[in-house]
Protein backbone atom coordinates (compact mmCIF):
# COMPACT_ATOMS: atom_id res chain seq x y z
CA UNK A 1 0.00 0.00 0.00
CA UNK A 2 1.25 3.48 -0.77
CA UNK A 3 0.48 6.95 0.52
CA UNK A 4 -2.82 8.42 -0.68
CA UNK A 5 -0.89 11.60 -1.53
CA UNK A 6 1.35 9.66 -3.92
CA UNK A 7 -0.63 9.61 -7.15
CA UNK A 8 0.72 8.54 -10.54
CA UNK A 9 4.29 8.74 -9.19
CA UNK A 10 3.69 12.32 -8.05
CA UNK A 11 3.62 13.53 -4.46
CA UNK A 12 0.52 15.69 -4.25
CA UNK A 13 1.52 16.65 -0.70
CA UNK A 14 4.19 18.96 -2.11
CA UNK A 15 1.50 21.51 -2.93
CA UNK A 16 1.24 22.11 0.84
CA UNK A 17 4.76 20.99 1.84
CA UNK A 18 7.21 21.69 -0.99
CA UNK A 19 10.19 20.89 1.23
CA UNK A 20 9.09 17.25 1.59
CA UNK A 21 11.13 16.54 -1.53
CA UNK A 22 14.29 17.35 0.40
CA UNK A 23 13.60 15.13 3.39
CA UNK A 24 12.11 11.85 2.28
CA UNK A 25 12.59 9.35 -0.49
CA UNK A 26 9.97 7.88 -2.75
CA UNK A 27 10.51 4.61 -0.90
CA UNK A 28 8.62 6.12 2.03
CA UNK A 29 5.71 7.02 -0.26
CA UNK A 30 5.54 3.51 -1.68
CA UNK A 31 5.52 1.63 1.63
CA UNK A 32 3.60 1.46 4.89
CA UNK A 33 6.18 3.90 6.30
CA UNK A 34 4.23 6.76 4.72
CA UNK A 35 2.13 6.77 7.90
CA UNK A 36 5.18 8.17 9.72
CA UNK A 37 5.74 10.97 7.19
CA UNK A 38 5.22 14.38 8.78
CA UNK A 39 3.43 15.68 5.69
CA UNK A 40 0.99 12.76 5.77
CA UNK A 41 0.40 13.18 9.51
CA UNK A 42 -0.33 16.88 9.07
CA UNK A 43 -2.65 16.36 6.11
CA UNK A 44 -4.62 13.44 7.56
CA UNK A 45 -6.19 15.63 10.24
CA UNK A 46 -7.79 17.84 7.60
CA UNK A 47 -6.66 20.97 9.45
CA UNK A 48 -3.43 22.98 9.33
CA UNK A 49 -2.56 26.02 11.41
CA UNK A 50 -2.62 29.22 9.37
CA UNK A 51 1.05 29.75 10.22
CA UNK A 52 2.27 26.27 9.27
CA UNK A 53 3.92 27.47 6.05
CA UNK A 54 5.71 30.33 7.81
CA UNK A 55 7.01 27.93 10.48
CA UNK A 56 8.22 25.39 7.94
CA UNK A 57 9.93 27.97 5.78
CA UNK A 58 11.67 29.49 8.79
CA UNK A 59 13.04 26.13 9.91
CA UNK A 60 14.14 25.22 6.38
CA UNK A 61 15.79 28.58 5.78
CA UNK A 62 17.49 29.00 9.16
CA UNK A 63 18.50 25.48 10.13
CA UNK A 64 22.17 24.84 9.35
CA UNK A 65 22.58 22.10 6.73
CA UNK A 66 24.59 19.82 9.02
CA UNK A 67 21.75 19.83 11.58
CA UNK A 68 19.66 17.77 9.15
CA UNK A 69 22.00 14.88 9.93
CA UNK A 70 20.76 14.93 13.53
CA UNK A 71 17.10 15.65 12.84
CA UNK A 72 16.17 12.43 11.11
CA UNK A 73 16.78 10.06 14.02
CA UNK A 74 13.88 8.20 15.62
CA UNK A 75 13.63 10.30 18.81
CA UNK A 76 13.59 13.61 16.98
CA UNK A 77 11.06 12.33 14.45
CA UNK A 78 8.81 11.24 17.34
CA UNK A 79 9.09 14.76 18.74
CA UNK A 80 8.13 16.37 15.43
CA UNK A 81 5.32 13.86 14.92
CA UNK A 82 3.84 14.63 18.33
CA UNK A 83 4.11 18.40 17.68
CA UNK A 84 2.34 18.09 14.34
CA UNK A 85 -0.43 15.95 15.83
CA UNK A 86 -0.90 18.01 18.98
CA UNK A 87 -0.50 21.53 17.61
CA UNK A 88 -0.09 22.07 13.85
CA UNK A 89 -2.82 19.65 12.80
CA UNK A 90 -5.20 20.20 15.69
CA UNK A 91 -8.07 22.59 15.20
CA UNK A 92 -8.69 22.67 18.95
CA UNK A 93 -5.08 22.85 20.21
CA UNK A 94 -3.19 24.92 17.60
CA UNK A 95 -3.88 28.16 19.49
CA UNK A 96 -1.90 26.77 22.45
CA UNK A 97 1.28 26.63 20.36
CA UNK A 98 3.95 29.06 21.57
CA UNK A 99 4.81 29.96 17.97
CA UNK A 100 1.16 30.61 17.10
CA UNK A 101 0.85 32.96 20.06
CA UNK A 102 3.88 34.97 18.94
CA UNK A 103 2.70 35.13 15.33
CA UNK A 104 -0.66 36.43 16.56
CA UNK A 105 1.19 39.25 18.36
CA UNK A 106 3.07 40.12 15.18
CA UNK A 107 6.32 38.63 16.49
CA UNK A 108 8.36 36.18 14.43
CA UNK A 109 9.14 33.23 16.73
CA UNK A 110 12.74 32.06 17.05
CA UNK A 111 13.52 29.02 14.88
CA UNK A 112 14.36 26.85 17.88
CA UNK A 113 11.08 27.52 19.72
CA UNK A 114 8.96 24.39 20.18
CA UNK A 115 5.16 24.54 20.38
CA UNK A 116 5.20 23.88 24.11
CA UNK A 117 7.47 26.89 24.70
CA UNK A 118 10.74 25.00 25.18
CA UNK A 119 13.71 25.64 22.92
CA UNK A 120 15.41 22.89 20.97
CA UNK A 121 19.16 23.26 21.20
CA UNK A 122 21.74 21.87 18.82
CA UNK A 123 23.55 20.09 21.65
CA UNK A 124 20.31 18.27 22.53
CA UNK A 125 20.12 16.95 18.96
CA UNK A 126 23.79 15.97 18.89
CA UNK A 127 23.70 14.13 22.20
CA UNK A 128 20.25 12.66 21.45
CA UNK A 129 18.66 14.11 24.56
CA UNK A 130 15.09 12.87 24.95
CA UNK A 131 12.41 15.42 24.13
CA UNK A 132 8.86 15.02 25.32
CA UNK A 133 6.03 17.24 24.20
CA UNK A 134 3.18 17.17 26.66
Amino acid sequence: MSCPHYIDFTRTCITRFPRVLEYSSYLVCESEEYQNCLAFIALKSGFLCKYHQACLEDVAANMPAFVKLFVEDEKTMRLFKSMVEKYCGSETQHRECACFKLFEQGIKPPTELLPDGRKMRLRDLIFKKEFVVE
